[in-house]
């Protein structure tokens, strides 16, 4: 399925989220250093998107695991 194995296969939704979650949280980090472009992205809203993105990956990380997995 997708090229991957059944290894790679389950190591795949967990990595999502945290990817995902990782980019929120550099973000963050980079707009309360105030370190450019970073902050402007940050007050224009995107790491709202990166956690929204984040919270729905995580919310259905188990719901994707058994779909590449059956």
């Amino acid at each position: 399925m997708y090229g991957l194995d059944e290894a790679q296969r389950r190591r795949l939704p967990p990595l999502l989220g945290r990817r995902t979650r990782s980019m929120h949280d550099f973000l963050r980090q980079q707009a309360v250093d105030g370190v450019q472009p970073w902050a402007t992205l940050w007050a224009e809203g995107h790491g709202d998107a990166w956690r929204s993105d984040a919270e729905y990956i995580e919310e259905r990380e188990r719901l994707w695991a058994d779909a590449l997995l059956s």
